[in-house]
């Protein structure tokens, strides 16, 4: 590329592939995201020795609908999204078993997807998923000590559930350019009959529970510098957490956390500022192979880091369109409609953005 076009490119980046900037003692600034004609290959053409990429998506089941579509073509799903696993740290909500065995407990929707679909995963960047929702353990401990043993074989990273209540409870930790980050993930309606909670010696998921979190947190507080936690949580399509949700998300950032990511609702959430951290309350869906739906619009979260001053933040919201279960750069009306919801859906917060569109 010659230096002409470099800088034509810079510019055209600068004007179309805008941000929010959030430092924690100033105000939110949001724009549109990048477009689609100039997103793949310059999304990260400001990443950099002193900036850490986090990347966070929704809600994935790789069973159902998707195997039907998509069988063993592993590379599908990304094919038009080759930068979201360009991030330092790729994160999304893994919501089925990869196995094979088990038998399915007796609730209204069961999933599981093929063991082989760990390819997928690795296909599209994904560094760790969070196991702590209410269908990783839809084919009993068979299920999920199969999806255990096979992330762990693929180098994929796993928080939220495990073989007794310690596992389920333990943190992932990275080093990232000197950066430690710890991730957490918790699940929990507000009803446990179909989340099979671990015990100290019985397999399951990490219970939302204030005091474990609590303790979770203060355990690895001094070791690093950003907490991350997940919740699976809320009321499915509804845009609106509830005033629990917001009361113990509060008390979640009082105890330590600096970022909490949420699912669950099937839909998109507002996002809220609580003295200066980042609650986003839910991502919507990713690839979610549970339905039957062939298109559906959504977001994905960057957040990008500074190593020299990890209070200051830049956050980016890339909207999507999911067309047969594949995600893709949203076209600018889609985009637009995207940033118009997320402004209205943080409206009810008593901090949040200060909403720019241009």
């Amino acid at each position: 590329m010659s230096e002409l076009s470099v800088k034509i490119t810079k510019k055209l980046y600068r004007l179309r592939a805008v941000f929010f900037y959030a430092p924690i003692k100033a105000a939110w600034i949001f724009l549109p995201a990048v477009s689609i004609l100039i997103a793949p290959a310059l999304l990260f053409s400001q990443k950099s020795e002193g900036t850490v990429h986090l990347m966070f998506a929704g809600d994935v089941t790789l069973a159902n609908h998707f195997e039907q579509n998509v069988g063993y073509d592993f590379s599908y799903p990304f094919q038009f999204l080759n930068w979201f696993g360009q991030a330092d740290i790729t994160m999304v909500n893994l919501e089925n078993p990869l196995t094979r065995r088990g038998k399915p407990v007796e609730k209204p929707f069961t999933f599981r997807a093929m063991p082989e679909y760990v390819h997928l995963l690795q296909a599209g960047g994904i560094d760790i998923v969070t196991l702590a929702n209410n269908h990783i353990y839809d084919f009993g401990k068979e299920g999920l000590y199969d999806t255990i043993r096979i992330l762990d074989k693929g180098k994929i990273k796993h928080v939220g559930a495990g073989i007794n209540l310690a596992a389920a409870r333990k943190p992932v930790i990275f080093v990232k350019k000197g950066i430690r980050l710890a991730y957490l993930a918790y699940y929990g309606l507000g009803r446990h009959s179909d989340s099979h909670p671990a015990t100290e010696d019985s397999a399951g998921t990490a219970l939302r529970c204030l005091n474990y979190i609590a303790d979770d947190i203060a355990r690895v507080r001094d070791s690093v510098d950003v907490i991350i936690i997940n919740f699976h949580w809320g009321i499915e399509k509804q845009n609106y957490p509830g005033a629990d949700q917001l009361a113990f998300a509060h008390a979640v950032i009082d105890a330590g956390a600096d970022f909490i990511i949420g699912h669950h609702p099937h839909v998109l959430q507002g996002i809220e500022k609580y003295k200066g951290k980042l609650i986003a309350y839910s991502l919507g869906n990713f690839i979610f192979g549970g339905n039957s739906r062939r298109y559906e619009y959504s977001a994905v979260l960057e957040i990008v880091l500074k190593t020299q001053d990890i209070n200051k933040y830049k956050i980016r919201i890339h909207p999507i369109e999911i067309k047969n279960w594949q995600p893709v750069l949203a076209s600018p009306p889609v985009r637009k409609k995207v940033l118009e919801d997320l402004k209205t859906y943080s409206s009810v917060f008593r901090a949040t953005f200060k909403l720019i569109a241009k």
